[in-house]
């Protein structure tokens, strides 16, 4: 199996596992919610119903994302993961708008909560799985830079957080404060809310083909400005991402007189050494001869700056 098969072996595996995770974890809430009366755990039944259609697209974008480039897209498939990203985060605007309805009907109503101590047992059941689940997936989705598992996962994190606030509220109503029920959802919702807008964020700049980070970009221009004076300068620089990927791309000036034989050795030289900086890299350096006569830059080659 190659390292590519492997790494797309991974990241299906851990999203097969948090479907299986969401799914049970929805059927389990769903019904607890019903039986208790308690909205706090119907909330969480509805965002791990989020969690489910996330998933879903999850398992689906990831393996289209994971296709290598063809006729049709020359550039790979990697935004179809932001794109999936982007989906979740509507997803989870949607779940937390409903929650936030239904804890004022709550508070409105002044409902009772039922069968408290079968909801705190449900509920520390779900919090040890989703945060176990959840930093399994965390883990895979920081070992291949997937902004997508890293959403899957802060989804599950997310749950396994809330879970606490929940607990707190049902067991302050089991002495007879039912309005934390209501009060607990409208904070979980106002949570999702937050999270929500930071996937929608984060999506919208890869989709928009927003540049690399500042820190990033200035690491990969510390590493040309390294190699004067064998290169006289450079320009053209861009930088974008594309799912996992970080696509880089900049134009070299090099003396008239270099062979083009050691501007390949340059070229090949930066491009590894943005490689240990950056991950994922995929660099598209163009080498421009300058107009000048070299001499006049006091041009001199480095030995140190030519591949190994």
């Amino acid at each position: 199996m190659s390292l590519a098969e492997s790494s797309s072996h991974k990241k299906v595996h851990v999203i097969r596992l948090s479907l299986a995770t969401a799914c049970f974890l929805t059927l389990l809430k769903l019904g607890v919610g019903f039986l208790t009366n308690s909205v706090a755990i119907l909330s969480l039944a509805v965002d791990s119903l989020g969690d489910i259609l996330s998933s879903l697209f999850n398992y689906f974008f990831l393996k289209t994302s994971e296709k290598p480039a063809d006729e049709e897209h020359h550039y790979g498939h990697g935004k179809f993961e932001n794109f999936a990203s982007f989906i979740q985060g509507i997803i989870i605007v949607g779940s937390a708008l409903f929650v936030m309805v239904r804890a004022i009907e709550k508070l409105i109503h002044r409902e009772e909560v039922y069968r408290l101590d079968l909801g705190i047992g449900i509920i520390v059941v779900s919090f040890i799985l989703s945060f176990l689940v959840g930093r399994k997936v965390q883990k895979t989705g920081k070992e291949f830079e997937s902004s997508l598992l890293e959403v899957e996962a802060t989804h599950l994190l997310m749950d396994s957080y809330l879970y606490v606030a929940v607990l707190l509220a049902l067991i302050l109503s089991r002495f007879g404060f039912f309005i934390f029920d209501p009060i607990a959802s409208m904070g979980i919702a106002v949570y999702i809310l937050w999270v929500a807008a930071k996937i929608l964020k984060s999506s919208f700049d890869v989709l928009t083909d927003r540049a690399l980070s500042d820190q990033e970009n200035q690491q990969i221009i510390q590493i040309i400005q390294d190699h004067y004076p064998t290169i006289l300068g450079y320009d053209r620089f861009q930088s974008r991402r594309s799912g996992s990927q970080k696509l880089i791309n900049f134009r070299l000036f090099m003396c008239q007189k270099m062979s083009l034989g050691k501007a390949h050795e340059v070229v090949d030289h930066i491009e590894q050494e943005i490689a240990k900086k950056i991950s994922n890299a995929e660099v598209l350096i163009h080498a421009e001869a300058t107009k000048e006569d070299c001499s006049k830059h006091e041009h001199k080659l480095d030995p140190r700056h030519f591949a190994q």
